[in-house]
Formats: C-alpha cells, sequence, structure tokens
C-alpha cells in the first residue's frame, strides 16, 4: 500500500531537509542489509522507493541488480540503470559495487531537498555528460556539515565517496546533529578591543642620548670603534735597528705587543719534493697499466665462463619455456619453475627467470585478490617484489591491496595501520618510477594522496582533529597536481577540520 517518493516529491515539490534526511537513512539501512548479501541494485530512484501508509519506507523493483559474488553476465560497456540517478562508473559501463548505489542516493537526497535532479539536461548525452564533468550546484537549503555530505556521495570518483552505507548513514546523523559556530565580532570603529573609547596605544618613541627620537622609533645598532695604528713597529730604531719598540701615548708606556718569529726553513728541500713526485708518477702510470691488463683478463675470462654457463643452460631453459606455455594453474607452473631456477648456473639466466617469475606470483596474487583472499595475495606479492625488488608494479599492487585491507578492517587501529602500509608503498612505487615514467610517478602520488584522505577521514570522524589535520596536509603535500580532484577533496576536507564543522 501507500505510495512512491515520486509521488511525494510531484505533490510537495520538495521536502524538508529533516524528512527528506529521515528518508535517505531507511533507504540507506535497505541497501546495507542488501550489500552485505552481495547485492548491488543499480537503479534506486524516487520511482523504486515505497513509502508505506505507516510511514515505512521500503526499496522495491531489483530487477537489474547483481550479485557481487558471481561473474558478471554481462558484457564490459553495457549500460543498466535510469540515467539522472546512475554514477559516472554505471553511465560508460564499469565494473560497479555498493559505492555506486551510494552516489544514487545522493542524487536522491539532493532532488528531496530542492526538489530538482543535481545533473539535468535535454537528453540521455546532455545528462550522462554532465555526469561525468559536472559539479552539482551548491544547496543553500542545508548547513555546511549536510552539504558536504551530499558532495561526497556525488563524488565522481568512487574511491573518495562513503565505502559503505552505514558510513554515511554516521555521515549524515552527525551532519543533522551539527550547529553553527559564530565568528566573534569585531570591535566597532574607535573602540579598542577592551571595550574603551580610544585607538590603540602606541609605544613611545626611542631617544637617543640628547633627548631627540631617533628616526623609524628605532636605536641604531651601535658600532665599534675603527682600530687605529698610531705607529709602525717595523720603523728604524737608533743605529740602524729594525727590532719593535715599545709605543708610548702622551709619554705614557704602553703595554708591549707581541709580534711571531719570521717563517722557520722546510723540512724538505724543493729537489727533493721534486724527485718524490716524478717517482709517484711513475708509480702511479705502472700501476694503472698492470690495473688495465688485470681487467682485461678479467673480461675474457669471464666472457668465456659466461658462454660456457649460457650453454650448459640451454636444457633448463628449454624445460621453463615450456612450463610456462602449458595450460597448467598458475600455482602449479610457480612451483615447477622454482625448482628449475635454482640449477641455471648463468646469473643473467638466472636474473632473467627470476623476473618472470615475479609476473607468474603478481598474476597469482591478482586472482587471489580478486576473490577476496587478501592474505596470500600479499604473500604472492611479497614474492613478487622479493625477486624483482625494483619493479614499481608490485610496488603499487600491495599498495592497492593494503588500501582494500583497511576498507574490511572493524577497529579504528587496524585500518589505519593498513593506510600506513599503502601510503609507503605508493610512494616506494613513486620513486620507483619517477626516472622512468613520469606519468606513472604522478598516478602513484595520486593515489598517495587519496589514500590520505581517507586516513584523515577516518581520524575526522572519530574526533582526532590533530591527526587528521596532519593526515590531510601531508596527502595535499604528495599529490603533484594542485588541480586535480583529490588535491581540492584534500583542501576541502581540511577546511572543515580547522574549522571544526
Amino acid at each position: 500500500d501507500g505510495h512512491t517518493l515520486r509521488n511525494e516529491i510531484d505533490t510537495k515539490g520538495f521536502l524538508p531537509v529533516d524528512e527528506a534526511v529521515s528518508v535517505a537513512t531507511e533507504v540507506l539501512k535497505g541497501l546495507g542489509h542488501a550489500h552485505a548479501n552481495g547485492v548491488v541494485h543499480r537503479d534506486i530512484k524516487p520511482d523504486n522507493i515505497q513509502i508505506l501508509s505507516t510511514g515505512e519506507i521500503k526499496i522495491t523493483d531489483f530487477g537489474i541488480a547483481r550479485l557481487t559474488f558471481q561473474p558478471n553476465l554481462t558484457m564490459d560497456g553495457q549500460v543498466f540503470g535510469t540515467p539522472s540517478y546512475m554514477s559516472p562508473e554505471q553511465v560508460v559501463g564499469k565494473e560497479i559495487d555498493a559505492r555506486s548505489d551510494l552516489f544514487s542516493v545522493g542524487v536522491l537526497l539532493y532532488e528531496m531537498i530542492s526538489g530538482q535532479k543535481p545533473f539535468t539536461g535535454d537528453s540521455v548525452v546532455a545528462i550522462t555528460y554532465n555526469i561525468m564533468n559536472t559539479e552539482p550546484a551548491v544547496l543553500n537549503q542545508v548547513n555546511h556539515s549536510m552539504w558536504q555530505v551530499i558532495a561526497r556521495a556525488l563524488d565522481k570518483s568512487p574511491a573518495l565517496r562513503y565505502s559503505s552505507a552505514q558510513e554515511m548513514i554516521d555521515a549524515l546523523d552527525q551532519a543533522s546533529r551539527q550547529s553553527l559556530v559564530l565568528e566573534p565580532a569585531m570591535p566597532p570603529p574607535g573602540q579598542t578591543i577592551y571595550g574603551q573609547p580610544g585607538v590603540y596605544p602606541v609605544p613611545p618613541p626611542v631617544l637617543s642620548p640628547y633627548g631627540q627620537p631617533y628616526s623609524g622609533g628605532q636605536a641604531p645598532a651601535p658600532v665599534p670603534p675603527p682600530i687605529v695604528y698610531p705607529y709602525n713597529p717595523y720603523q728604524q730604531g737608533a743605529g740602524g735597528s729594525t727590532a719593535p719598540h715599545t709605543p708610548s701615548y702622551q709619554g705614557y708606556p704602553q703595554t708591549p705587543i707581541y709580534y711571531p718569529p719570521p717563517p722557520r726553513q722546510p723540512l724538505i728541500r724543493p729537489e727533493t719534493r721534486n724527485f718524490i713526485g716524478k717517482l709517484l708518477l711513475f708509480l702511479l702510470v705502472m700501476g694503472t697499466l698492470v690495473g688495465v691488463v688485470i681487467l682485461f683478463a678479467s673480461a675474457v675470462g669471464q666472457a668465456w665462463s659466461k658462454k660456457q654457463d649460457n650453454a650448459a643452460d640451454q636444457a633448463v631453459v628449454q624445460q621453463i619455456a615450456s612450463e610456462i606455455d602449458t595450460q597448467d594453474p598458475t600455482p602449479d607452473k610457480i612451483q615447477k619453475i622454482e625448482t628449475l631456477v635454482p640449477q641455471l648456473k648463468s646469473p643473467d639466466n638466472r636474473a632473467m627467470w627470476q623476473h618472470k617469475l615475479a609476473v607468474l606470483h603478481e598474476q597469482n596474487g591478482q586472482d587471489m585478490m580478486s576473490k577476496g583472499d587478501l592474505a596470500d595475495a600479499e604473500a604472492e606479492f611479497d614474492e613478487s617484489l622479493r625477486d624483482d625488488s625494483q619493479n614499481y608494479n608490485y610496488m603499487s599492487d600491495l599498495a592497492a591491496l593494503y588500501e582494500k585491507f583497511a576498507q574490511a578492517q572493524p577497529r579504528l587501529e587496524d585500518r589505519i595501520t593498513a593506510y600506513d602500509k599503502s601510503i609507503d608503498y605508493w610512494s616506494q612505487a613513486a620513486q620507483a618510477a619517477d626516472s622512468l615514467e613520469s606519468s606513472k610517478h604522478d598516478s602513484f602520488m595520486e593515489e598517495e594522496g587519496v589514500v590520505y584522505y581517507n586516513e584523515a577521514y577516518e581520524y575526522y570522524m572519530h574526533g582526532d582533529a590533530d591527526k587528521a589535520d596532519a593526515a590531510a596536509r601531508k596527502g595535499m603535500d604528495a599529490v603533484p597536481n594542485q588541480n586535480s580532484p583529490v588535491y581540492q577533496k584534500l583542501v576541502d576536507l581540511d577546511n572543515r577540520i580547522i574549522r571544526g564543522g
């Protein structure tokens, strides 16, 4: 029984903010239950929200819902849903999860409060373009805290939205209880901060010893008197002597001044010094020639040894290559190749196949990660990084793994620990890619900024403003492009933290 939310909006034009938040909260509770059971609705809109005669809220029409734990039966690029309420990833036909439904709830909440959709257009093309590229107009009907909740739900990037329906419920509840904090008024003109009429006190001028004020109100720094030598210590004395004498001033003897004796003669004569220099030069030339001969002989020996090792490794190399080309499962390939690689005699061959083994570990880790086996995926990515320690791809795999691991932790301490590990690996990946691919470097630093945002928001939601502010500022320092959406989100979050809103 009852009627749809669409009938309610069309009849009233818009809903009061508290009523709209109440409806959105009930919808999020239903979605939270669905998401916990692996169901993504994919078509949240007013027409599919039923308001019963008792006031209860029900979600209807799961006709295009998807089970997240089963393979996707649709092809990449296929789009299902109602255009005005679809998330950006849903518009382009990408893989979606629970955060896509939260975007639709954000659209729903915006429409209930304002009576208008946040993304409009004359055609489906215009609507989807606005969903992908434009930001909705700020709602004047809500306070700043409530608008921040709606804006985060409508973020283009799923990583920057709420990670679960319960997290958005908590944010709505907190925003509903926020009170406006008034800034202290400035004192009226002609009145000091102490409430007394007049102007602010001016410090008295600094006077010189003669009673006159110094220019600028400050005494100049003292200048030491110049040093004057009124005599020549080596002037001719009686009988042609050049010995220094004791000067006098106005007939009074002064304290004698000590003058050092002339420098001593060198211990080594110039002829001896030249001979030693020529001898050292001769020894240096002969040592260089001997070193060149030794290096040449060593290079010849290494080349011959390398040729012999390559010849001895041919059979093992062919066996490893055939194992890679088989259709066996990746774990079986890894197990067989790990027994063959140590048999290689050539260090170059061993290093080359060690890198290929790292690729297989990464593939196996990706498969485990897609199945939700995060612990085994972590072990596989660690093996990849151990086999190829300078490969930034494996560092980024571990960074993404710990970021996903953090979102699954119920305790704040465990989430923060996982976020810190993710940040460390994103930073390592950026450093490894810095001299190879600048675009990869910037992309990894952008991802590091996203993790800092999530960490700052966790601290902020738990009332630790100091740690939240520190994490947000580190994220702003990490993001290389100040015009990127991630940087702007970090700035907005930090402003909220500083204001306490």
